[in-house]
C-alpha cells in the first residue's frame, strides 16, 4: 500500500484475526471463486462464496470463517450437507465432524452471504467499500481492505499468511457499467432480461486476500503489450471516459517504468495474469495485476514532492509506488502484519530506483535523502507478531532507508542488484518471514546485517555519532544509543577529504 500523509489509523482487528489459531490453521485455501451480486442503489452485496481447501494436519471439528459486521452469512454447506455455524464478532465458527479427515484431503465450502458492506472512511488506509460518483453521476465503485481485510466484503480465511493459488470472480452490475477483477477477463455475459452483465476474472497465480477486487464504472478501456524478460506483457488500462487523453499522457510511464524494474529487480512476477492500471475512486493501492491509480494524473504524490527536493515532481509516484508492489508485498508477501517493512520498506526503495533510470543515480540518491524529513522514530519498525500490528509508520521510509544503506554498506551497485533479483526469484510467489528475509541478504550479501537489523527494525531510536577532538588535534568517534557491536561504515567529508569510519562502543581514532 502507498504511504499516508499522515500516522496510519489503527488496524480494526479482533485477537482471533491476527494469528493462525487453532480454527485456521488446519486447513490451508488453494481457492476462491466468487459470485457477488452488486446492488449499487441500496449498496447492497449478495453472493456465493466456493472456498476450497486442503487438510494440514489433525483438525478440531470447527472452522473459522471470517465476514465482518454488517455483512452476515445465510448457509454454509459442505459436500452438499448444511453446517451448524455461529457469529462469534467478526467471525463465523462453523461446526462439523472435520476431525474425521485426513491430511492432503481437499473440501469445497460454499458460503451464501448478504448485506451492506462497511464504508472506508478514508481509503486506501482505513478499509471498506467505496461508494462514488463519477463526473457525470454514473455510480463509481471499489474497495480497498489491506489493513482490515477481504472480510469486510466476502467470507474468507482473513490471514494474511494463507494466499489462493486461484481465484474466479463473477461479478454482477448494471449492464451500461463495466466490472473490473484480477488477472485475465474470460467471459462477459448479459442477463436474461439484458439489465445486467456478469463479467468473469480469473487469476490463475498465488494472490492475497486483500488483494482480491473489483471497480464498477464506466470505463473506457485501450490495451497495448510490452516486450519483457518471460515474453509478451500484456497491459490493460481502465480510465473514466472524460480522462481518456490525460491517462494515455500519464500512463506512457509504464513501459519505461517496467523496463528499470526488469533491469534492477527481476522479472515482472504476473505475466499470465498481466498488468491492468484502473482509476480508482481513492487514491491508489497494489491490487495485483489491477493496480488502482486515484492520484488525478498529477505527478508527484497528489502533486506534491514528498523527498522536498523538487525531484519526487519528476514522476508519478502512485504508479510507480504501486506498481513496485508488485514486487515486493505481492510477489513476496509478508506471513505477518508486523513484517510489513519487507512490503513498504523495498517498495518505497523502488521509487528511488526508477528515479535513478529516470534522473540517474546522483539525483535519485538525492531523492532519497530528501525523505529523511517524513521519519518518525516513534516506535519500532516491525510490528509485534500474531498481534496484528504492522509498526510503526517509518515501515516505509526508514525501512527504504534501511535498503538504502544496505546498498551503501555493500558499496558494489552490481552485487546490490545482484541481491535484489536473487531475493525475486528465490522468494517468488512466496509468503516468507521476515527472519527468512534478514537471513537471505546476510548470507547472499557476503556481509553480516544483522546488527542494522536490529537497531533500524527493532528499536525506534536511532545511533548518534559522537566526535570528541583531543588536545592534540586527533578526531576521536563512537556510537551512542547505539545496538551493541553495530557495524556499519560511515563515509564522512573531513577537510575537503572523503574518509570512512567504522564507529563501535567505544572511542576511537
Amino acid at each position: 500500500m502507498l504511504a499516508a500523509i499522515s500516522a496510519p489509523s489503527p488496524l480494526m482487528a479482533a485477537p482471533d484475526r491476527c494469528s493462525n489459531n487453532a480454527l485456521r490453521s488446519w486447513w490451508d485455501v488453494r481457492s476462491y471463486e466468487l459470485f457477488i451480486d452488486f446492488d449499487l442503489l441500496n449498496r447492497h452485496l449478495s453472493g456465493k462464496c466456493v472456498l476450497t481447501a486442503r487438510v494440514m494436519g489433525t483438525a478440531p471439528d470447527a472452522m473459522q470463517i471470517d465476514l465482518d459486521e454488517p455483512m452476515q452469512i445465510d448457509s454454509v454447506t459442505i459436500g452438499g450437507r448444511k453446517q451448524i455455524f455461529a457469529r462469534e464478532g467478526g467471525a463465523y465458527v462453523a461446526k462439523g465432524h472435520f476431525s474425521e479427515w485426513q491430511p492432503g484431503q481437499l473440501f469445497e465450502v460454499h458460503i451464501y452471504y448478504r448485506g451492506k458492506p462497511n464504508a472506508a472512511k478514508q481509503a486506501p488506509w482505513d478499509g471498506g467499500l467505496v461508494w462514488s460518483t463519477d463526473g457525470q453521476g454514473n455510480p463509481w465503485v471499489a474497495v480497498a481492505c489491506q489493513g482490515i481485510g477481504a472480510s469486510v466484503w466476502f467470507p474468507c480465511k482473513n490471514f494474511q499468511g494463507d494466499e489462493p493459488e486461484h481465484v474466479i470472480t463473477h461479478y454482477t452490475a448494471p449492464a451500461y457499467l463495466k466490472a473490473i477483477g484480477n488477472g485475465r477477463l474470460r467471459s462477459v455475459t448479459p442477463s436474461a432480461d439484458a439489465t445486467h452483465k456478469t463479467w468473469t476474472w480469473e487469476v490463475l497465480n498465488p494472490i492475497n486476500h486483500y488483494n482480491i477486487t473489483f471497480y464498477i464504472g464506466d470505463y473506457y478501456h485501450w490495451s497495448d503489450t510490452f516486450p519483457g524478460k518471460e515474453g509478451v506483457l500484456d497491459l490493460d488500462y481502465y480510465v473514466l471516459k472524460a480522462n481518456i487523453d490525460r491517462a494515455r499522457k500519464q500512463f506512457s510511464v509504464v513501459k519505461p517504468m517496467l523496463q528499470c524494474f526488469e533491469e534492477k529487480i527481476g522479472a515482472y512476477p504476473f505475466y499470465r495474469d498481466g498488468y491492468k492500471l484502473v482509476e480508482a475512486p481513492y487514491l491508489g493501492m497494489e491490487h495485483q495485476s489491477a493496480i488502482a491509480y486515484g492520484n488525478r494524473y498529477q505527478m508527484g504524490y497528489r502533486g506534491t514532492d514528498r523527498s522536498g527536493t523538487g525531484l519526487g515532481n519528476r514522476f508519478d509516484f502512485i504508479i510507480v509506488h504501486e506498481s513496485g508492489h508488485e514486487w515486493f508485498g505481492n510477489s513476496i508477501t509478508a506471513a505477518d502484519k508486523a513484517d510489513s517493512w519487507i512490503h513498504e520498506g523495498f517498495t518505497t526503495y523502488t521509487e528511488t530506483i526508477f528515479a535513478e533510470c529516470l534522473l540517474g543515480k546522483a539525483d535519485a540518491f538525492r531523492y532519497q535523502q530528501g525523505k529523511r524529513q517524513l521519519l518518525l522514530n516513534d516506535r519500532p519498525v516491525q510490528g509485534q507478531r500474531n498481534a496484528c500490528d504492522e509498526g510503526s509508520g517509518d515501515h516505509y521510509d526508514k525501512a527504504g532507508f534501511l535498503v538504502h544503506m544496505i546498498r551503501l554498506t555493500l558499496n558494489n551497485d552490481s552485487l546490490f542488484f545482484d541481491l535484489l533479483h536473487k531475493m525475486s526469484s528465490h522468494f517468488h510467489h512466496q509468503v516468507v518471514s521476515g527472519d527468512a528475509i534478514e537471513q537471505f541478504i546476510i548470507s547472499n550479501a557476503g556481509f553480516d546485517f544483522s546488527t542494522m537489523f536490529e537497531q533500524y527494525l527493532r528499536r525506534k531510536d536511532i545511533p548518534e555519532l559522537l566526535l570528541k577532538k583531543e588536545t592534540s588535534g586527533r578526531m576521536l568517534y563512537k556510537w551512542s544509543e547505539a545496538v551493541p557491536g553495530l557495524y556499519m561504515r560511515l563515509s564522512l567529508l573531513c577537510n575537503k577529504e572523503q574518509i570512512e569510519i567504522i564507529p563501535g562502543d567505544d572511542w576511537k581514532a
